[in-house]
């Protein structure tokens, strides 16, 4: 019987995580995302461009002159929309629907293959 009660270090890049596992922790942190960087970011584009029109036309034109700020904002709104497919689907499998491995891994796959065929557009259409 071992009775060394030290914390183990493990290596989580050797663990091979289900696609449902990394989808987790994906949702987890595209939440902090979107918390500490989507929202304010969000907050602030609304303030300012509907304060009044010299302060809308300033939004415009930081938007169109610098494409990295732009593809920030693009990228920031796909990170959104991907916590709210991820949380759909886990609000789907709290109501036991889709709770096997087998359906667990087909909904994970289905909710990133549909989060990158939706913001592959969404950055293909708003950046051309």
């Amino acid at each position: 019987m071992n009775t060394d009660h030290r914390p183990v270090y493990i290596d989580l890049r050797k663990i091979n995580l289900p696609v449902s596992a990394l989808i987790s922790i994906t949702h987890r942190i595209s939440g902090m995302y979107v918390f500490f960087v989507t929202m304010p970011m969000a907050l602030c584009l609304v303030y300012f461009s509907t304060k009044n029109i010299n302060t809308f036309n300033s939004v415009i034109n930081l938007l169109n002159g610098n494409l990295f700020l732009k593809a920030l904002i693009i990228f920031s709104f796909c990170v959104l929309w991907y916590h709210i497919l991820s949380g759909v689907r886990h609000l789907i499998m709290d109501a036991h629907i889709g709770e096997s491995l087998t359906a667990s891994h087909y909904s994970a796959i289905f909710t990133i293959s549909f989060w990158l065929a939706t913001s592959g557009y969404i950055f293909w259409d708003l950046l051309a």
